[in-house]
């Protein structure tokens, strides 16, 4: 694992372990894909479980808290995960929040009352609080010649997740009335829990990857690896056996804490690697610092992923782009591939140039700037134009882009993080802390974003309606005589991107404190 007090990158290129990646990045996936699945239906669901008591104002509170809860349980079990990871290893921690996962899936889908919708959101946010040990894994199959590489799967997942969550969610939720033709229309099953076929299909995808891990996923736990080359030499007889780097731990069994098991006067006299309490890691500066900026592109990121079905739903006398579900799910589809190719294509060559710091900076800074300011250019472009022409799908195509930019910075920053790890015994603390960061920004966002969406769209209609000079209907931000109504009525309808800008500006200015990792970005 690659730390701060490394020297010099190796002179040549370790092959990625292509097997063990394929196999966590399968496991990582029902992270964003559970989180995600619920979307298009969520709303739906709390108005039929009779909490609002028929208030439609109150939906989108109680929607949020089902969304929030998610990540508040990764964030309150993710520590504990890791420490379990500790002690049993890798997978077994990575086998049990499966099947906690596929099992609370079936619940949601079968639950008519609210609370026992809320009940099944909170143990899937638990279950997939071991999501920080795909980290561990990455670095422990990995040495800092490769480790850019490996990390540019991460935007991948999630983009490929986030974006198929929701069209399985849409499409195959409701399917008595979706597809009346159907063996579904006749199945009492289906029929009476309108939510269980997208839910099963997110459980049968978390039972896949629990046969996947239970036979190929290797431990790569350096310890528990020795511990069991050990007990296998004593049965065989023999305490000298070597332990070999294998595919899953070409850089960690081969350091010297884990090179040989027979014990050695060299060895013997070298002493263990120091124990660092979490308050000391946490107040370190470059750990503290990668942490913090971890959780702000976590906000940023989850902000975003919320505003963007609300504008592109939103009718378009809010300036909003009117679209239906299936154009948002094709859309998102198509952005979804195209951006996961761009990361694995483009990213590794560029952190291998400039370096993990270099590449995250620009992609947090930029990417999200140009997000946020295009969703001001779309509304904007919908106002002047009336209608989404090619002018407008130019804005959302450049829209796409730069987020296609900022998920760039996924990819760089945990390696960033990971290497700021004083020992290997630390680095399951640290990739705990960073998702205990994520999780926690992830619980906030959603509700902060969309009432924050919701309060700027409150004020647009405000502004609209109340310019006495101006018929209504005539919409915009202009009077009757073409003449504009004031920045007041156009920042208070963005005010949720200006607020989103702060706290981008705020990230780009912990990111200059963060650790260089320019040599850790491969052959130069």
């Amino acid at each position: 694992m690659p730390t701060l007090e490394d020297g010099p990158p190796r002179t040549g290129k370790t092959p990625l372990p292509y097997r063990q990646l394929f196999i966590v990045s399968l496991l990582q996936g029902s992270e964003p894909l559970t989180s995600s699945i619920i979307f298009p239906f969520v709303n739906q669901a709390v108005r039929e479980s009779g909490i609002t008591g028929g208030d439609e104002t109150k939906t989108g509170y109680y929607a949020g808290a089902i969304e929030s809860i998610f990540f508040i349980a990764e964030c309150l079990t993710v520590v504990h995960w890791g420490r379990l990871s500790d002690r049993i290893g890798r997978k077994p921690v990575m086998l049990i929040g499966l099947v906690g996962l596929a099992t609370s899936m079936i619940t949601f889908g079968l639950s008519k009352s609210y609370w026992l919708l809320l009940i099944s959101r909170f143990i899937q946010g638990m279950s997939n609080g071991n999501m920080g040990m795909t980290k561990n894994i990455m670095a422990e199959i990995t040495d800092e010649t490769n480790i850019a590489d490996a990390f540019t799967w991460m935007p991948l997942i999630w983009s490929v997740g986030g974006t198929v969550g929701p069209i399985i969610g849409g499409t195959l939720s409701n399917p008595s009335s979706t597809y009346p033709s159907s063996i579904f229309a006749s199945w009492p099953l289906f029929v009476n829990n309108p939510y269980l076929l997208p839910c099963m299909v997110a459980a049968g995808y978390s039972l896949t990857c629990l046969a996947i891990g239970w036979f190929w996923l290797d431990e790569t736990h350096p310890d528990i690896i020795s511990r069991e080359k050990l007990a296998q030499s004593i049965k065989d007889g023999s305490t000298t056996h070597s332990v070999l780097p294998s595919e899953s731990t070409p850089l960690l069994t081969s350091s010297p804490s884990s090179s040989s098991l027979a014990p050695s006067s060299s060895s013997s006299s070298r002493p263990s690697s120091p124990s660092y309490p979490i308050k000391t890691l946490i107040y370190t500066p470059s750990i503290l610092f990668s942490l913090i900026n971890l959780a702000f592109l976590a906000f940023a990121d989850q902000s975003t992923q919320v505003i963007l079905p609300l504008s592109f739903s939103t009718p378009m006398s809010l300036y909003g782009l009117a679209f239906p579900p299936y154009t948002i799910g094709v859309t998102l589809g198509v952005f979804g591939l195209l951006n996961g190719l761009y990361q694995i294509l483009v990213l590794p060559l560029l952190t291998r140039r400039f370096g993990f710091k270099a590449v995250h900076r620009f992609a947090f800074g930029v990417g999200l700037t140009g997000v946020f300011l295009g969703y001001v250019a779309i509304g904007d472009g919908v106002r002047i134009r009336g209608e989404v022409d090619r002018v407008v799908w130019g804005l959302i195509v450049i829209l796409l882009t730069f987020m296609a930019q900022y998920s760039m910075a996924w990819g760089c920053i945990y390696p960033i993080l990971i290497a700021t790890s004083p020992t290997p015994s630390t680095l399951t603390t640290i990739t705990a802390l960073g998702q205990m960061a994520t999780s926690t920004m992830r619980s906030v966002a959603p509700s902060f974003a969309s009432s924050l969406f919701a309060f700027s769209m409150q004020m647009r209609e405000y502004y609209r309606t109340h310019n006495h000079r101006c018929d209504p209907s005539e919409g915009g931000d202009t009077g009757c005589d073409g003449e504009w109504i004031g920045w007041a009525g156009w920042g208070a309808g963005n005010l949720v991107y200006f607020v989103l800008l702060g706290v981008v500006g705020l990230g780009i200015w912990t990111s200059r404190k963060l650790p260089d990792q320019r040599h850790y970005a491969g052959n130069k």
